[in-house]
């Protein structure tokens, strides 16, 4: 089984708003985040990216929108040849008590299971609670970043050698 890096989007890999990241204007990277995910490849780690997008059911954005920010996401991080299997994402209210919506971990147990990955093996980084519960309920470890943080300065700091 494989080993993997689960890593929230809004506040670890782009600077989170409180409005929502609603287009490609309002979508700022944070410095360094292809170095990391580059890193975490280079120590064998498939990376995913988990995500609660309530902005879809709450009518402020279509899915498509939502798809064209992660594909500019996803493209920029290659471009600096790190690589992100894939994002999975909610896009419920938390109202609708879904089975995807962190801090529930239906959308971990998808990529486990899709990609043959160990849980145990396997850590979610996110900068809220939810990532951190969803992280337990899967058992994976879940490691706490503060929310606009240096990814890369983070993973240099708690995961020394890819461990």
């Amino acid at each position: 089984m494989t080993k993997a890096v689960f890593l929230d989007r809004d506040g670890v890999l782009n600077v989170k708003r409180n409005d929502y990241v609603k287009d490609l204007g309002e979508l700022q990277i944070l410095p360094d985040i292809s170095k990391a995910i580059k890193k975490l490849n280079g120590w064998g780690y498939l990376v995913f990216i988990i995500t609660n997008q309530s902005i879809i059911n709450r009518k402020i954005i279509s899915q498509q929108k939502l798809e064209q920010i992660n594909e500019f996401l996803l493209s920029n991080i290659s471009k600096g040849g790190a690589k992100v299997e894939k994002i999975y994402y909610c896009p419920h209210r938390p109202d609708e008590n879904c089975v995807c919506r962190k801090p529930s971990p239906g959308l971990l147990f998808q990529a486990i299971k899709e990609y043959e990955i160990s849980p145990s093996k396997s850590i979610f980084i996110g900068d809220d609670w939810t990532d951190i519960e969803a992280a337990k309920q899967a058992n994976v470890r879940g490691l706490k970043i503060e929310t606009n943080g240096d990814l890369l300065e983070f993973i240099n700091n708690n995961l020394l050698n890819g461990d």
